[in-house]
């Protein structure tokens, strides 16, 4: 799993504009499949929450209807997805074990919003997610109910061409099931052009907002302390994907992991004499190195090991010390390098694939280098 730092925000907010501005004229002017909205009842304000494609074709589309900040809602999100009629049994199946998991998934998400928004965290509901069959005016579904959240997947939805089936997933918050109904969608501009507003108010409410207070830390503290914040985080992220649950991190977590990346980013500026730019890679490559490790690395869970792997890695990145995992340090440069340099290219997927399989030697010449050192530490 690759760590990402936020260089470049202004260019990176500004082509993240274009991109959703270029999606929402091709989804006003050609709707993918029927869009289901939110009938009853009346929420405001009624805005595009999301919306994917696979292999160029738009594949769901999501509307959310409510006040995005308010925490506990009411508010209901209903996405319309469509499974095409040769991907056969899959994650997209009206009930059983996998419907389960996604719907759960919706509501970890929606607790994870409400934490963003309200800079509180919620605990995990002391009850176990219940799972029941029931029919609703919206139709019959699979409800799934975990604390204060709800989604249902309504069953027995197809497209009028019959080249697949439209799965209906409703997730809801302050709002009783029994009351959900639901019809079509209409024209998509309107939720577009409040999804644009909605956005605006948010990026002016995270620019007034005043940036989190970190522990005082210089050199290479300041890099451990945002090494120890990503591996923690990147533990939630496994232990969550494992799980078949959304990640839920906690309050805060966007603004506190970007002030320790800058505080850390500085830092190796200031101490190995490069610029930004430099500097960031740095810390990418760092980051990127231990949360690998983390991964694949059956012995960093031992808390010897682990603190001897994590402080030869930023003595050796930060302050060029020689150390005892120098080889191993070599190979995951030299492989992380190669592996950056071509996702940056725009290429056939024959050649990506091509890339991928070039870069296996480099990363087990990197588990090997690592497996010597542990042997010897």
């Amino acid at each position: 799993m690759r760590s990402v730092p936020e260089p470049e925000r202004s260019e990176l907010v500004r082509r993240l504009r274009e991109r959703a501005r270029l999606d929402a004229e091709e989804l006003i002017s050609r709707p993918p499949f029927a869009i289901v909205g939110l009938a009853a009842p009346p929420l405001r304000p009624a805005s595009l929450a999301e919306s994917a494609r696979v292999n160029g074709a738009w594949s769901s589309v999501s509307l959310v209807y409510g006040d995005w900040t308010a925490p506990a809602g009411p508010r209901v999100k209903v996405t319309t997805a469509v499974v095409p009629a040769d991907a056969g049994e899959g994650t997209h199946s009206g009930a059983g074990v996998d419907a389960e998991a996604e719907l759960l998934h919706e509501i970890d998400a929606e607790y994870s919003r409400a934490s963003g928004m309200s800079g509180v965290d919620e605990e995990e509901p002391a009850e176990p997610p219940g799972y029941t069959r029931s029919r609703l005016p919206a139709g019959d579904a699979l409800i799934c109910t975990h604390g204060a959240v709800w989604a249902a997947r309504l069953l027995s939805h197809s497209t009028d061409s019959g080249d697949g089936s439209v799965i209906v997933t409703i997730t809801g918050r302050g709002v009783d099931p029994e009351s959900v109904q639901l019809g079509p969608a209409g024209d998509l501009r309107p939720y577009v052009e409040a999804r644009n507003e909605i956005i605006a108010q948010l990026a002016e409410r995270h620019r007034q907002t005043p940036p989190p207070v970190l522990e005082p830390a210089e050199g290479i503290a300041a890099f451990r302390a945002l090494a120890d914040f990503s591996l923690e985080s990147h533990a939630r992220l496994t232990e969550a994907l494992h799980a078949r649950r959304a990640p839920r991190q906690p309050a805060g977590w966007g603004p506190t992991h970007s002030a320790l990346w800058q505080r850390a980013v500085s830092e190796q500026q200031r101490v190995a004499g490069i610029d930004k730019r430099a500097a960031d890679d740095v810390v990418t490559l760092v980051i990127n190195h231990l949360s690998h490790l983390a991964d694949e690395a059956g012995w960093f869970t031992d808390p010897r090991l682990r603190e001897a792997a994590i402080d030869e890695t930023l003595r050796h990145a930060m302050l060029g010390e020689a150390v005892r995992s120098a080889p191993a340090q070599r190979a995951w440069a030299q492989y992380w390098e190669a592996r950056t340099r071509n996702s940056m290219r725009m290429r056939d997927p024959a050649d990506a694939l091509a890339d991928v399989r070039a870069a296996q030697p480099g990363i087990e010449a990197w588990r090997e280098a690592w497996a010597a050192w542990a042997e010897r530490a």
